[in-house]
């Protein structure tokens, strides 16, 4: 089968390639229990009904996830679309801001003269606000490192935080049986953890009760070209209001603090958390499409 392993970034990064080994494209390979290939992508040149016609030969019964070019060839080559998988977004850290460099001239106490119920004013790219990177949590609860999880119980917080009737649930459930957590949190999936910009926040009694996982996510080409990434966001139901929106400014801000340029993340357009990253100055960047290849796994011969 011509896929194998790219000898420049190693196994986590497959080319695919026609039988008389033409270079056609190529894919991340994340550890899972089911096949899937992350951010399937033509060489660029490449007739995309030829790429689509060998993907779909080679890769029977792989999920993929791909940009919309390569997607319509894949439909059209016979593989089914699920879904607009995401979009991805991100903020700019280092240039002009809008409330935040407000509130460094002392624009702060004067929206907070306002009164505590209008709508908070959204930010824009450029350096976060220096309060940012302190969140203020309520007595009984402890921001810690990441490397303290517990990966038995945060897997439970993250199926209760993405429980039945929320748009991630199957994704979050599917992800879950292929072990995609362990993968994050081993480096193997996004990039190395970034500790410093990742967080749990427990309570009084020890339980896990939000969590924020960042990445060294090494880049996929022009349009995320590498930095730190949000791969993982999510509270208990029911939890203090505010928690997630805490742990994501808290993130933006140690970015910023380290000198990166940019962040970024991944949200569903039907999820609610696409209004806080709205609000926090995340932009669209670009879009991905999610479709399982027909056929069944692995390939014959």
């Amino acid at each position: 089968m011509p896929i194998w392993a790219d000898p420049a970034r190693g196994e986590r990064v497959r080319l695919l390639a026609d039988d008389d080994l033409t270079l056609l494209g190529m894919f991340v390979s994340p550890p899972s229990a089911r096949p899937t290939a992350a951010d399937l992508r033509a060489v660029p040149g490449t007739d995309l009904e030829r790429f689509a016609a060998v993907a779909v030969r080679d890769m029977p019964g792989v999920r993929v996830t791909t940009q919309p070019a390569e997607a319509a060839a894949l439909v059209a080559a016979g593989a089914t679309l699920d879904r607009t998988l995401v979009h991805m977004v991100r903020r700019g850290l280092q240039g002009p801001s809008g409330p935040a460099e407000r509130e460094a001239q002392g624009g702060a106490a004067a929206r907070e003269d306002q009164g505590p119920n209008l709508p908070a004013e959204k930010e824009s790219e450029g350096p976060p606000p220096l309060r940012w990177a302190a969140p203020h949590l309520a007595a009984e609860l402890d921001l810690v490192g990441v490397e303290a999880a517990d990966l038995h119980e945060l897997a439970v917080v993250q199926r209760l935080a993405y429980g039945p009737g929320h748009p991630d649930h199957e994704a979050v459930t599917l992800a879950q049986a292929s072990g995609t957590l362990e993968a994050l949190l081993a480096g193997d999936l996004r990039g190395p953890v970034y500790a410093d910009a990742s967080s749990l926040v427990r309570d009084d009694d020890g339980r896990t009760v939000a969590c924020l996982v960042a990445t060294q996510w090494e880049g996929i080409g022009e349009e995320w070209p590498g930095g730190p990434w949000v791969a993982e966001l999510f509270k208990v139901p029911g939890g203090p209001p505010g928690l997630g929106r805490s742990l994501l400014e808290r993130a933006v801000a140690v970015c910023a603090l380290d000198g990166h340029d940019a962040v970024g993340l991944s949200v569903n357009a039907t999820n609610p958390a696409r209004r806080l990253c709205d609000d926090l100055g995340f932009r669209d960047a670009f879009s991905r499409v999610s479709l399982d290849l027909p056929g069944a796994w692995p390939a014959p011969g």
